[in-house]
Formats: structure tokens, sequence, C-alpha cells
């Protein structure tokens, strides 16, 4: 029998409801603490410790706010489309103690507000499915990155097992999906995302190189394979 895999659907990625906007920051202040250590895993493997890192699609703000805390020497810049979103991630760096840590801006994934070759590290965690044009994206990333920069790009793979993406839409709706505009989230984002073919057919189309992809359950990763040596 042959399955065949639904054609993507894609999603806006402007979130415009403020009771919404909180509702998310609300859950993601109380269960992003281990995917927020999770990257940290990935960025302290690739040695980086200083310079400068670029957030893109940053939402509430939760990753860069966390990681500044761990990596005192790395000036944060977060950008995200949603004026409604970035007000809340400024609103969260105050509380959470971290203001002028993490600069906090309304910013495209098409045209990231950094100069040429000037980061030292790029994250864009669970964006990737709400960029239709995700080659221009990895151009943006190639053009910004300095030579031995790094990047740590994670979202979700329409191709994942649909046990798992069954098993995960449980958890979403238990923990995350008790506002009624938040409830089919998930499945949303899933069907939005790209299969592994699809974003390896991306990767090789832009001018981004050194990379790897691989996966994690309902996840897939793609991360810079070099090591940089900020000594």
């Amino acid at each position: 029998m042959v399955i065949l895999m639904k054609e993507r659907i894609s999603e806006s990625g402007v979130i415009e409801d403020q009771e919404l906007a909180e509702y998310y920051s609300l859950m993601a202040k109380k269960h992003m603490r281990i995917p927020c250590q999770r990257v940290l895993s990935r960025i302290e493997a690739k040695g980086i410790h200083q310079g400068n890192c670029l957030d893109v699609g940053t939402g509430p703000g939760i990753f860069p706010i966390y990681l500044s805390k761990t990596l005192p020497e790395i000036q944060f810049k977060a950008i995200d489309l949603s004026p409604v979103m970035v007000d809340i991630a400024r609103k969260n760096a105050m509380e959470a103690g971290t203001t002028g840590k993490v600069d906090f801006q309304l910013g495209s994934a098409y045209s990231l507000p950094c100069e040429n070759q000037s980061l030292d590290l790029l994250l864009c965690i669970n964006t990737l499915h709400h960029l239709d044009r995700p080659v221009d994206f990895f151009n943006e990333v190639a053009r910004t990155l300095k030579a031995e920069g790094s990047f740590v790009i994670v979202d979700f793979h329409r191709d994942a097992s649909f046990v798992w993406i069954g098993l995960f839409n449980l958890f979403w709706k238990l923990f995350f999906g008790k506002h009624p505009k938040a409830k089919d989230g998930f499945i949303e984002s899933v069907n939005s995302s790209y299969t592994l073919e699809e974003c390896r057919a991306f990767l090789n189309q832009s001018q981004l190189t050194k990379w790897k992809l691989y996966t994690r359950t309902i996840e897939m990763w793609v991360e810079s394979m070099t090591v940089p040596n900020n000594g």
C-alpha cells in the first residue's frame, strides 16, 4: 500500500491576535526549557561562546532570552514579523532581567538586518515552515554569516512518521491546545512544513554551503558542519 504525502498547506507566520500571542508566550515560558537546552547543547558543541547571533522568527523571544543568560559574551539580536510578538518578547526580556542583552526588532527572514559576513551564529527555530521562499532565506543566511560562522535551523518535517505526529499532536493539545485558536496549531505547522527531500533541494539551490541535515522524531535539524575557533 502506498501512502501519498499530503501537499504542503502554507501557514502565515504573522500573529496579530494579542490574546493568542500572549497565550503562546505563556505556554512557551512554561514548557520550552528542554528545547532551549537542546539548542544550547548544539551551540556549545560548535565551540561558540562569543560574537554576534541573530535569532530569526523569535516569537516571544524564549530562545535568545534563555541563551543570553548562559552565553553572556554573545550579543543577541532577534527578529519577528509580528509587532505584537516583538512587544511581548521585549516584555519577557524585562521580566527575565535580560533587557539590553537581546535586541528585539521587527524584521524579515528574506532581508536580515545584518551586514555581510557579520554573524558568528544564526538561529531559526520552528520558523522555516512559515517561509514560502526558503531558498531566499538560506541565501540570506549565507550572506550574513562570517566565513566560519555557524547556524542551527530546526523545524518540523511533513514526512515524519504518522505515529510520531499523532503522539506529538496529543502532547500539543494537552499542554498548548487549550486556547480555541491554538488547538490545531501543531497539525497546521506540520502541514505547512517541508519534507526532508524538499528541504535538501532548497539547500542545494541556495548559496549556503557546508551544511548537514538530520532528523529527530518529528524534527529536522539543519546545521553548519564547520566548527569555529573562538580562542
